[in-house]
């Protein structure tokens, strides 16, 4: 599944191609207000993670036997 986000900037164009896409089987329209916080700004870290030297994943059996 993908995600897209399209910002229609003409109130009167978007009622018609709201309506084509609703009459798509595949597309679930949600709508997203301004109000509403964009994750991918907010959470930009977890799309570029930092490189850390020396990073070992322990699993949880490690870390109680430490």
């Amino acid at each position: 599944m993908r995600e897209y986000i399209i910002s229609i900037m003409d109130d009167t164009k978007a009622s018609g191609l709201l309506s084509l896409l609703t009459d798509l089987s595949y597309v679930k329209i949600s709508e997203q207000t301004g109000n509403t916080p964009n994750t991918h700004k907010r959470f930009s870290l977890m799309d570029n993670p930092l490189f850390v030297e020396n990073f070992k994943r322990y699993s949880r059996e490690e870390l109680n036997e430490r």
